[in-house]
């Protein structure tokens, strides 16, 4: 049962998510009540609630909130799809101690980078968190960062690179398989387009690909397989380059083993 809450308990919690939106913070959500009363971790919706990347931590669980860029199957590994749509020169001068740079884009909109990453090929390199960004008018965008520039970027020579917020195209069973990154696991099924709670750390449960994990004396590690289920080591990729998804948590047996697991992408 949802938990009833004053005019002035939501006007409160609306004003910090549309705090969170404007200044893009990004310290953890501790009053987890206020905020899953608006959009709960088994629940999805079709408009976003808060700002992507948003974390809450729920009894031994955490969560971010993502965006899910294809149809989205409970309990099974959602990738990141997105790449690095900033490649290129910046198209203008920003000095030292600067904030905010353009970027060529030609497509994106307002925050579309928010919860993102950028860096400055600069000497010393630098790399900064995006907090927002305009939208584009067909060549460039501006983005703001988490902090001021240590070293100028220069028009047409400084090159940078930048990526959206990695909860910000979430699918599965991503083709070609191999060359994508689970980066949370959703509760329930997600239409493509719709907003969810991602879960990216704790106690959880996922669907075995071939060996059943802990069937096998000291198989505890768990790896992503590239259907998004998850293998025991020494299946397919396990061990020898694929992706850590974290360990069984059940006391199992020679031949039975369990798909009760701690999960462990982000804490």
């Amino acid at each position: 049962m949802k938990r009833f809450i004053s005019i002035a308990g939501i006007l409160l919690v609306l004003f910090a998510v549309s705090y969170a939106f404007a200044a893009a913070t990004y310290t953890p959500i501790t009053d987890v009540s206020r905020i899953t009363d608006i959009q709960g971790i088994y629940e999805t919706s079709a408009t976003q609630k808060f700002p992507l990347g948003t974390r809450i931590v729920v009894d031994e669980r955490t969560f971010r909130y993502s965006k899910a860029g294809g149809n989205l199957v409970r309990n099974l590994g959602g990738q990141n799809y997105s790449q690095w749509p900033i490649n290129a020169a910046v198209l203008a001068t920003s000095a030292i101690g600067a904030t905010t740079v353009t970027v060529a884009e030609t497509t994106c909109a307002v925050n579309y980078y928010q919860d993102g990453w950028i860096v400055f090929f600069t000497s010393p390199m630098q790399w900064r968190r995006i907090v927002s960004n305009t939208v584009s008018n067909g060549t460039s965008c501006v983005l703001t960062l988490d902090g001021a520039l240590e070293a100028a970027v220069t028009k047409d020579t400084t090159f940078a690179t930048g990526y959206p917020s990695i909860y910000a195209d979430v699918r599965q069973a991503v083709s070609p398989a191999g060359y994508n990154t689970v980066v949370c696991i959703p509760l329930v099924t997600v239409a493509s387009g719709s907003y969810f709670w991602g879960q990216t750390w704790g106690p959880c449960y996922a669907v075995a690909d071939g060996t059943v994990p802990g069937s096998a004396i000291d198989k505890r590690d768990l790896y992503w397989a590239q259907s998004g289920n998850v293998e025991p080591h020494g299946d397919a990729n396990a061990g020898v380059g694929g992706q850590v998804a974290g360990y069984v948590i059940p006391r199992t047996a020679s031949g039975s083993g369990d798909q009760f697991f701690m999960l462990q992408l982000s804490p």
